[in-house]
């Protein structure tokens, strides 16, 4: 069973860095501000939101916080997108960037969950 559970953790790490990636090409146009923004912001909501509820589950809390915390300012922002806020946001996309590029099997409190259960 705790080689199963290690192979999951392994699978959503590299799963987390193609969800980065999404997360980042999304987010990319609030720069512009012709871009559509309302699209914009509810598909990073969506986006984070998954990499909120799927590493809370697996193991990866730090990570799970920090999609929160880009989540709830995301949520937060408004339909004329100020630069301050735009640099926020890139804030908090770059502390998730950081945890998911340094997240490794090993760092999930599930990795070595059978041994502490018998």
């Amino acid at each position: 069973m705790q080689e199963e559970l290690r192979a999951l953790i392994a699978r959503h790490c590299r799963t987390l860095e193609q969800e980065m990636k999404d997360v980042r090409a999304c987010l990319a146009p609030m720069d512009d501000p012709k871009a559509p923004l309302e699209p914009i912001l509810r598909e990073g909501i969506e986006l984070t939101h998954k990499i909120k509820g799927s590493s809370g589950s697996i193991g990866f809390a730090e990570i799970s916080a920090a999609a929160e915390r880009l989540e709830h300012y995301l949520r937060e922002l408004g339909p004329a997108l100020k630069e301050v806020e735009c640099e926020q946001a890139k804030q908090h996309l770059g502390e998730l960037e950081r945890l998911v590029a340094t997240a490794r099997p090993e760092a999930s409190t599930l990795y070595n969950a059978a041994g502490e259960m018998a």
